[in-house]
């Protein structure tokens, strides 16, 4: 092989690689931003909101895929009765064509107040496919107000 087709391959080879592999803030989590009252519609002041992710695990004895639900954000409402959980980011190398133009985001979490019923989302209540020209939950955010029912 020609040295000039040796060199030409590589830097081919390179671009490819530079096109796949890089390092890309994903956000994985989109950003909730909401607000807690009560039956009366009053601003509830201090209720507890965390958001609900799914950890992903290996059994060590089988080999098969545990998912087991863990807060991985935790806030309290303000005095009008407002939250907010940040999106949720991290940092990926590998990127494909089909990587995550197609993702779902789905906000997941659960309001405790004492002297309330716990509220907790159900599976795609909260749910949105990824916006136009956005890469993942990227531009994503869900405005939930909650009403807490009073325990009896």
């Amino acid at each position: 092989m020609k040295k000039s087709t040796k060199i030409f391959l590589t830097v081919l080879l390179i671009l490819i690689i530079g096109i796949f592999i890089h390092p890309s803030k994903v956000i994985y989590v989109p950003k909730i931003t909401g607000k807690v009252i009560d039956e009366n519609g009053n601003p509830l002041r201090g209720a507890i909101v965390s958001r609900i992710e799914e950890l992903e695990s290996v059994n060590k004895k089988w080999g098969y895929y545990e998912y087991t639900k863990y807060k991985s954000q935790t806030t309290k409402t303000d005095e009008n009765g407002n939250f907010q959980l940040a999106e949720k980011s991290r940092i990926e190398w590998l990127h494909t064509p089909l990587d995550l133009p197609f993702a779902y985001c789905y906000g997941n979490f659960e309001i405790e107040k004492e002297g309330c019923k716990t509220y907790r989302t159900k599976f795609g209540e909260y749910e949105q496919f990824h916006k136009a020209n956005c890469y993942a939950c990227e531009e994503i955010e869900f405005k939930p107000v909650i009403t807490l029912k009073k325990t009896e």
